[in-house]
């Protein structure tokens, strides 16, 4: 008699195509957020999305639910890691002019290269606020955003990093969500690096008093 052990036997490890598949489902539910919003989300339409059986998407989500906090999970690693490699690439030797540069770098590319990725964001973000299986993904994600930038801000010589890391924090999204209801123009990067020069330059005043 065999002894070999049957597929997907309840408690082991997940297979390799396992684990891709799952991405995949994942990976697609993104894409319907970022196009539909967390409403127009179903397991149908990200089955549809990823090419692969409704079947699928039930397999490895029990429902809705737990698919829309995966996909925020996977959402949020990754646009952590994408602002930790944006903090990196600015160096020991920052400015506080450097800082409003790249920070206003950040919102515009938000705005034009990852625009989908960023309204992806803002619904997870409005979402958490009515569902509390998000919230903690959600405030993790905040928290990290927050730590980074207030390491940033007293290494130029904030003596309150974590009320300028906020008000920095503010500004952003303030910028996010208010430009990104219409179309990019080249005079909307003008509008974010003018904010930032002026947030940075009052900020660098009342440090250095």
């Amino acid at each position: 008699m065999s002894t070999d052990l049957p597929p997907d036997l309840p408690g082991a490890p997940p297979s390799r195509k396992g684990v891709q598949r799952k991405a995949q489902v994942v990976d697609a539910a993104l894409r319907v957020i970022g196009r539909e919003g967390v409403r127009g989300l179903s397991m149908r339409a990200v089955a549809a999305e990823a090419g692969v059986p409704l079947g699928t998407t039930t397999y490895y989500f029990a429902d809705r639910d737990a698919l829309v906090e995966a996909a925020f999970r996977c959402h949020a690693q990754r646009e952590t890691a994408r602002v930790v490699a944006a903090v990196a690439a600015m160096g020991p030797d920052l400015s506080t002019a450097d800082l409003a540069h790249r920070l206003a770098d950040f919102v515009v590319a938000g705005l034009t290269e990852h625009r989908d990725l960023l309204r992806t964001e803002y619904e997870f973000l409005g979402e958490a606020s009515r569902r509390s299986g998000l919230q903690g993904a959600s405030s993790a994600f905040l928290q990290t955003l927050q730590l980074h930038l207030e390491a940033t801000v007293s290494a130029l010589g904030s003596p309150t990093p974590r009320t300028d890391a906020r008000l920095v924090l503010a500004v952003v999204a303030g910028l996010e969500v208010d430009l990104l209801v219409s179309p990019f123009h080249p005079a909307t990067g003008r509008l974010v690096r003018a904010t930032f020069d002026r947030l940075f330059a009052g900020l660098e005043a009342v440090w250095s008093t």
